[in-house]
């Protein structure tokens, strides 16, 4: 089965149901059967998005494996730190999906963020292919 890494949008999307973009957010998860693949620095900053409800529904997803979270280390620092240098105005939490996708060969990515996962490349180079919301 394919893989999928999912940034903070449509995490917000799904679990927020006036979110603008919550319809077209489902519609790609129905319509594209993948393993879904984040960071915890994802689902922190999509948290902080989210009402206590719909953060709680985030964790329960978590929790019965319909997202699956991709750790990092102390030896991943260097790595996020090369590409925050390198993108001014990439935020750690895309760095850390940047920087799984190196570590997973899997540039197949959700996003909202269009503009700026157009411009991000992995560190060897290989660019993104967005599923839009």
């Amino acid at each position: 089965m394919r893989s999928i890494i999912v940034d903070t949008g449509p995490l917000v999307a799904l679990f927020h149901a006036r979110d603008q973009h919550h319809e077209a957010a489902k519609a790609v998860l129905e319509s594209s059967p993948a393993v879904l693949v984040t960071t915890w620095p994802v689902i922190t900053e999509a948290c902080h998005f989210l009402g206590q409800a719909a953060k709680r529904a985030l964790l329960t997803f978590i929790r019965r494996g319909a997202l699956r979270l991709e750790s990092l280390s102390v030896d991943d620092v260097p790595g996020l730190d090369d590409l925050l240098a390198r993108y001014a105005r990439m935020d750690f939490a895309d760095a850390t999906l940047v920087l799984i996708a190196e570590k997973t060969g899997i540039t197949e990515i959700f996003t909202i963020d269009r503009r700026d996962f157009e411009a991000y490349r992995t560190p060897s180079g290989r660019r993104f292919k967005l599923l839009l919301a």
